[in-house]
């Protein structure tokens, strides 16, 4: 296979393997399991994923972003650029079960959440 012809195919694999993860995250984000004021898990829009956000959470402190990474090379790497957004960046490993996705989200967004309540309180 011709170099050009390789890259294209890791770059398919990569892709795949992403949307795949996204989608787990997704999955474990309705969970019944969930805390309440995690409300809703949807997909990003094209303009929100162009942003580095996958999944968008609906809380009771408004949206909250989800990034998700299949290594912690790749989230590290995310983590690097400067976003304008806050997103959280949540890695998923081939045997996370739904349950164990659901425990790093929330473990991720539960601390973004607390600022979000603090700069309020702070009236910021």
């Amino acid at each position: 296979m011709a170099p050009r012809q390789l890259h294209r195919a890791f770059g398919t694999i990569a892709r795949d393997r992403g949307r795949a993860s996204e989608q787990r995250v997704l999955d474990a984000c309705v969970l019944a399991g969930r805390p309440p004021w995690m409300r809703t898990a949807r997909q990003a829009t094209p303009a929100e994923d162009h942003d580095g956000i996958d999944v968008v959470i609906e809380s009771d402190v408004g949206k909250l972003y989800v990034q998700v990474k299949s290594s912690r090379g790749g989230k590290a790497a995310f983590e690097e650029r400067r976003r304008r957004i806050r997103a959280v960046v949540v890695v998923v490993a081939g045997g996370d079960t739904p349950e164990k996705l659901l425990r790093k989200v929330v473990g991720q967004l539960a601390a973004l959440r607390a600022q979000f309540l603090s700069e309020r309180s702070d009236g910021g």
